[in-house]
């Protein structure tokens, strides 16, 4: 059982010593956060660039690889544009040898003039004339919900033929179809990555991914796939 000591009890010297033991605390228990916050900086100081110069070079040997890769399926695949024909929206290509698959290609972003502006302008105009009951209460906030944009400022191309099917179904010829048209037309999708995946077939035949990280690396400045991307014709 813990006794309690009052203040009054205790001599003005035994008060004296109790606050100077309270400080001596406080202070070691500060002088400990100091030296557990420079040992925090040492450590980082020490680790940071260690760390940074093996990511740094693992990140130049993939870049080199991706270019090799790249580069070993350049012929392959300039004889397949040439005799098989490749569509203007392919962003892929997959080559296969046996059990092992090889997957390149390209990924694109959503994007849309500034145009667009003005079909959203024209779509939110027609939603305000129309009535206020519960039915199209429900649709406007399902119009709103599919024009939001993402974290990059941009809409989401899914989610504007989606508002193509309503417009088309239930609003054909008005300004919400035609504010449609309008965004539609403004889409301008922008290239995003090379990419280069790899899958290889077990001995049981079930396909196994082969662990990348090279989507973000950059290619190699001297390769031109160009011919590879979509024409405007």
């Amino acid at each position: 059982m813990t006794q309690t000591i009052s203040l009054q009890d205790l001599t003005p010297e035994q008060r004296k010593e109790l606050v100077t033991q309270a400080k001596q605390e406080e202070k070691a228990a500060k002088d400990k956060r100091s030296a557990d916050l420079k040992a925090l900086e040492d450590l980082a100081s020490e680790s940071v660039p260690i760390s940074m110069q093996k990511l740094i070079e693992a990140s130049q040997i993939l870049e080199q690889v991706k270019g090799e890769v790249f580069n070993n399926f350049m012929g392959l695949l300039k004889l397949k544009a040439d005799t098989i024909g490749i569509k203007s929206n392919q962003q892929s290509h997959t080559i296969t040898s046996g059990t092992q698959s090889i997957k390149l290609g390209y990924r694109v972003t959503d994007g849309y003039g500034d145009n667009a502006a003005y079909g959203i302008a024209m779509i939110h105009k027609f939603l305000e004339n129309l009535g206020s009951d519960a039915p199209t209460k429900k649709l406007i906030n399902v119009v709103f919900r599919l024009l939001q944009r993402n974290g990059n400022g941009d809409l989401d191309s899914k989610k504007v033929i989606q508002l193509r099917q309503i417009a088309d179904r239930d609003y054909p010829e008005t300004d919400f179809a035609k504010g449609v048209e309008i965004i539609q037309q403004e889409y301008k999708p922008k290239l995003s990555r090379w990419f280069i995946e790899a899958y290889e077939k077990d001995g049981t035949g079930i396909e196994r991914n082969i662990p990348l990280s090279i989507t973000s690396v950059d290619l190699p400045k001297d390769i031109d796939l160009t011919f590879l991307l979509p024409t405007n014709d």
